[in-house]
This record gives structure tokens, C-alpha cells and sequence, in this order.
């Protein structure tokens, strides 16, 4: 996983999930069965050799409206969409908000979509960072009439925030972050965190700030994804990053694939609790280090994996592995929601602006 900017008081991700999983007191990683689970992808992989590039290529993400936008539009929407892409969830038990039938992340997209064709030009700086909070809860209005977007109040102002910054200093477009991180991937997620403090994604823990920067790694790959056939603003990534903790319900996949065990006595609250975790708690940290620190032990064994079947399949010379893993840990997620196995699996929601 890409890092950068370190200093004494920093600890790399890499060396921080690592002391996490080893000191969790509710969360464990089973480090046996990591193996059966990177043979089980690269048996996929090889089994599907003819759809290589479409695992391998780009991150799989699911919007509602891209294809059509010209560069500057496409930027300041994937800008908008990862902004407001956190704690998009209601208490159990309550009424959930739904655009177009769907919550959560798509009811975000089928919202924004909605606010496009309808010509609202909810992308724009110029719009956004002065909507009036009537407007904003107009287009973010529930199928039911009755529900709100989860936290109304603290996105709209998070969005008056953004839109200032990119007005103030960025020409009003987030194209010009990108120029101004020299299409550079990690100088990119340096600047989305010291510029944008939603984006600000760091803990504290044994004394060290650790950066997950989840929001961050997740907008600079779709960047790169859906720019990845534009040479002027393709980023140079030195090294791709797993954005898959984005999603609260890619732990259910690890605990579903015998990667993850919880403690009883945190399974236990999850079913009983309603109350959501609150960020840097001690569990929330567990759950995102360990669930880390499995992707990134995949992530080194599939790649160890593919250098004896290189020579059998030299397409494997060219495998981008976190994107790899990524992409068949979502598709395990959407087949697991899909026919609900993942309900048996606890599921957490946590209060936070980072994800």
C-alpha cells in the first residue's frame, strides 16, 4: 500500500496493520487460511483468463452517470460523489432513505444522477458551494417523501467547505488538484488531506499517527480508473492501493471467507447494540487494521502465487494484484447481498465523515 510523506511521528499503513492485528483484542486474523483463499482467486483467475483485463484494467466501480461528462465535469463529480459518500445509513430498525428503490452508496448515485438530468448542476463549485440547504435537501429527496440522506446538515456543510477551497484556490475545478499534485498519485492524496479535513482520514495509536486515507485512496484510483485511456491526466500510481474498506460490509466477506473472526463478546454487541462505533475507537481500529492487513497478506501471496504460473499464462507478467483482489472481494460482496449469505455475518456501522 502506497504511503508517503513520512516523518518520526508517522507510521507507514503497512507497518500499522501489522501491530494492530497482532494486538486486537476483538478482532483476529486467521493467517491459515489466507493461502486457501489466494489459491481459490488464482484459480479463478487462470479459470477466467479470457476476462483477464477486465479484472486486471481498473477498479469496478458501479456510478450512475459518467460516460457522457467531459474531463472537468467527470472530475468535479467523482469529486462530489466520494464527499458525500460516508455514514449513508440509519439507525436499525428505522426507515432507510432510498432514491430510486436503492440506499446507501447507489441511493448517493441515483441521487446525483436525478440532480443531472434534471440540470442541476450539482458538480459545480460555483453552484454547490452557496446551495441553500431547501435545494440541497431537494435533491437528495427519498422515494418516501419522508426520510433524509442520513447527517443532511453536516454534508451540506461539508460541500459549502469543499466548494469554497476549489473556488479559493483551485479555479473552481478539481482537475486543477490533480495538475497541481503533478499527476501524481500520492501528492494527490497528500493534498486532498491537508487541503479538504473531510478527507483527513489519520488515528492516533501507540503514540504514532497512522493515515488510512481510505476516502482519499478511493477517489485517486477512480481518477485513475476513469482516466486511464487519457494520457495528459492518466496519474502515475508507483504502487496501486486497496480501497476496498470503503465499504462497511467488505468485513462480513473476510469473516464469510474464514479471514476474520470476531471476539463473542463483540458479536454479541453487534446484534444487540444499535449504537454505531465511534471513529478511533478501539474496536473501529481493530476492524479497519485487521481487515487491511488480510488484503495486503492476499495481496503478497497472490503475487507470490503468480510467479510459478507465469510461464504457463504470461498475461500474469502484468497483473495489477490490488486491483485484482479488490475487484473479486466486491464481487463477493455483491453476490453475498444479493442473496443475503452475508446476514448471518455481524455488520457494523460506524460515525464517522471519512467513509
Amino acid at each position: 500500500m502506497a504511503e508517503y510523506n513520512s516523518s518520526n511521528d508517522v507510521m507507514e499503513l503497512s507497518e500499522a496493520v501489522k501491530k494492530i492485528s497482532n494486538n486486537a483484542q476483538d478482532v483476529f486474523v486467521n493467517k491459515e487460511n489466507i493461502p486457501k483463499v489466494a489459491k481459490i482467486m488464482m484459480r479463478h483467475l487462470l479459470k477466467n483468463v479470457k476476462d483477464f483485463h477486465a479484472y486486471n484494467d481498473r477498479f469496478v466501480r458501479p456510478f450512475a452517470f459518467l460516460r457522457e461528462f467531459e474531463d472537468t465535469k467527470r472530475a468535479n463529480w467523482l469529486f462530489v460523489l466520494h464527499t458525500l459518500n460516508f455514514s449513508l445509513w440509519h439507525r436499525r430498525g428505522s426507515r432507510q432513505w432510498k432514491v430510486n428503490g436503492e440506499k446507501g452508496y447507489f441511493g448517493l448515485c441515483n441521487a446525483l444522477k436525478r440532480a443531472t438530468e434534471e440540470e442541476t448542476p450539482i458538480w459545480d463549485p460555483n453552484y454547490y458551494a452557496k446551495i441553500t440547504p431547501d435545494a440541497f435537501e431537494d435533491i437528495f429527496r427519498s422515494d418516501d417523501g419522508e426520510t433524509h440522506i442520513p447527517r443532511l446538515k453536516l454534508r451540506l456543510m461539508i460541500l459549502h467547505s469543499i466548494g469554497k477551497i476549489l473556488l479559493d484556490k483551485y479555479q473552481g475545478t478539481f482537475l486543477e488538484c490533480i495538475k497541481s499534485s503533478d499527476y501524481d498519485a500520492d501528492k494527490l492524496m497528500k493534498l486532498l488531506s491537508d487541503e479538504f479535513s473531510s478527507y483527513r482520514d489519520e488515528i492516533k495509536y501507540d503514540g504514532k499517527r497512522v493515515r488510512f486515507l481510505i476516502k482519499a485512496r478511493s477517489l485517486v484510483t477512480d481518477i485513475w480508473t476513469y482516466f486511464n485511456e487519457k494520457p495528459e491526466i492518466k496519474l502515475n500510481i508507483k504502487e496501486l492501493m486497496s480501497t476496498t474498506f470503503i465499504d462497511y460490509r467488505i468485513p462480513q466477506v473476510l469473516l464469510q471467507s474464514k479471514l476474520l473472526r470476531y471476539s463473542d463478546d463483540l458479536t454479541k454487541r453487534f446484534e444487540i447494540n444499535i449504537e454505531p462505533l465511534l471513529h478511533e475507537s478501539r474496536e473501529e481500529i481493530e476492524i479497519r487494521g485487521c481487515s487491511l492487513f488480510v488484503i495486503q497478506e492476499i495481496c503478497n501471496e497472490l503475487q507470490r502465487l503468480s510467479q510459478h504460473y507465469i510461464e504457463q499464462e504470461p498475461i500474469l507478467k502484468d497483473l495489477n494484484i490490488s486491483i485484482v483482489v479488490d475487484n473479486i472481494l466486491c464481487a463477493l460482496l455483491f453476490v453475498g447481498t444479493i442473496n443475503k449469505s452475508l446476514n448471518a455475518y455481524p455488520l457494523h456501522c460506524i460515525e464517522t465523515i471519512y467513509y
